[in-house]
Parts: C-alpha cells; structure tokens; sequence
C-alpha cells in the first residue's frame, strides 16, 4: 500500500469513527476544550477595544470574521459607512497570511473600524467551519460578553449593504434575525453566522457558535441546543431572500453584461466565495458596480430567474 493510500484509508476511518452517534459527546466535549482553551489566549489590543467599545453600547455592534481577503471588508466597510453611518464595525482578523493581516490592519485603521488580530487557533485546520466557529466563540467571550452591547450582528467579511439599515429594529420585536439554515438530518434549525443579528441580553446565554456532526448542520449549529429550540418563533419575521444579478458598469465582463448569481438578504448582498478562486474576480466586479452607483445599485438589480 503506498503512503497517500494508507493516509486516505487513516483519514476515513477517522471520519467514519467521528461520526458514531455514541461519540457525540466525546467529540462535543473535544471541541469545547479547544474553544475553551483556544479563548485563553489574548489578542493584542483586546483590552483597548473592549474598553473602546463599552463605551459606545447604546446602539448595535456589527462584527465580521475576515479571512485573508482585505478587499471584502472594505467594500463592506464603505458600503455600511454610507447605508449604516452610526454602526461600528469590528474587523475579528481570522487570517492566515501575515500580509493580509498587515493589510487589514491598515484598512481599519484607514476607515475608523475597530480591529482585533485573532491568535491562531490550536489544532483546527484553515479554511474549515471550525476555524470560522473558533473565531466567532473567541470573540462571543473575549468581547460581546464584556462589552454587552445592546445588540450585535455577525456579517460574513464580503457582505455588501446597499440600502439604509437599522440593524436594532431588526430585533426590537424578537430576540433573533437572520436566514435560517436547517439541519439535513432533524428537525433543527440555526442562523447561518453570516448573517445573523441578536438581541444584546443573549450574551447572558452560553451560545456556540460551532457545527454540529449529530445534528447534520454547520457553523453555528450548537446553538440550537443553546437557543434556537427553545424560541417561539411563529410570529418572527425572517429575511427577504433572492437570487439576484449585478450589473456590470459597462457591460464588458461578460457576454451578458451582469454577473453570475448572487443572494441577496434584504439589502445585504452576498458576494460568495472571497476567499476562493475565482472570488476575486466577482468581488472586484461588485466593487466596481458599487463605486459607479453606490445609492442606485439595489435598484438595478435583477432576479435570478432560471433559464427553462
């Protein structure tokens, strides 16, 4: 047997043993440890930021987990200084590449974001759910729950605002808001983290941001065990979700002249796949389509329909 046969026949049986349902608990159990251990470890700058923004809790705080794509979050920060002016934004730095660090540090400092340069996480593999979970329970501890904001939303780092919007009133009738996601095996339901907008006094609670082998469900999964089961949710209302395309600004693009499909949450449009090949280049179209008509932009947007 060759030695990449051998680590494949090692790496799915691993995969077939971590997904007993009898080692559910052991494997809850593994992942809280290296949270908890993982939110010992201190950023530079934290107490700084904390202290910043406990002083400025009358209103929402927005947070994103950015990962080696500086451009994303400063189209997104120019997008919500123009729809969402009197929201801070806090930049949780997630990346793996030290020029990407360097470059968002810049970024934050260049447009008043507050930025915190996350330390690595132990024994979680880059560009995993875990990783982006390990950030957000690193963050849900060292900061939201010293801070107390009055509410706080976590955005995926290449979302794009592009109409005026009060992330409070989101949760002034219910405590949650946000697109919905569904285990693919129970009745289980979480908020998809990129999108996700929580009233303050739920940092009281012990929420996790991790996926859930058991469950079948993603990052944010756990907290259905946490919160989301024991919410009424019959009267909440929920995000107004689409396909859309962008305009391209002079049609050159592509043959069509817009771009591939998009999701659009309310006015929060998702770029998708930044910090994948090929999200490049729809980043930068989106970029280019939001600098030529910043306050037009959701109008000119077109549905998705699919072709028959």
């Amino acid at each position: 047997m060759s030695g990449s046969e051998g680590h494949k026949r090692a790496a799915g049986l691993s995969g077939m043993v971590a997904a007993l349902p009898g080692l559910h608990w052991l494997n809850h159990a593994r992942y809280a440890l290296m949270d908890r251990l993982y939110r010992s470890r201190p950023a530079e700058g934290q107490a700084e930021v904390v202290e910043a923004l406990s002083r400025r809790r009358d209103g929402a705080l927005a947070l994103t987990i950015a990962y080696n794509v500086p451009e994303a979050v400063a189209l997104l920060a120019d997008s919500m200084a123009r729809f969402a002016p009197g929201t801070p934004l806090l930049v949780c730095d997630n990346s793996t590449e030290p020029e990407a660090r360097r470059a968002l540090a810049a970024i934050a400092a260049d447009k008043g974001l507050y930025y915190l340069a996350l330390p690595p996480a132990p024994f979680v593999r880059v560009r995993t759910a875990r990783s982006h979970a390990a950030a957000a329970n690193w963050v849900f501890h060292n900061v939201l729950r010293k801070v107390k904001p009055r509410v706080f939303a976590l955005l995926d780092h290449d979302l794009v605002l592009l109409k005026p919007t009060d992330l409070s009133a989101l949760v002034a009738r219910q405590p949650v808001y946000g697109l919905q996601r569904w285990s693919s095996r129970v009745k289980a339901w979480y908020l998809w983290p990129g999108f996700s907008v929580y009233d303050g006094s739920l940092v009281a609670k012990p929420l996790d941001f991790g996926p859930d082998r058991l469950l079948g469900t993603d990052t944010g999964g756990r907290n259905w065990h946490a919160l989301f089961r024991k919410l009424d949710v019959s009267g909440f209302a929920w995000p107004h979700a689409r396909s859309v395309r962008v305009p391209s600004p002079d049609g050159s693009e592509n043959a069509t002249g817009w771009s591939e499909p998009k999701m659009l949450l309310d006015a929060w449009l998702h770029v998708g796949g930044a910090s994948y090949r090929g999200g490049e280049t729809a980043l930068a179209e989106i970029r280019r389509a939001f600098d030529a008509d910043p306050d037009g932009l959701f109008a000119r947007l077109r549905d998705d329909a699919p072709t028959p």
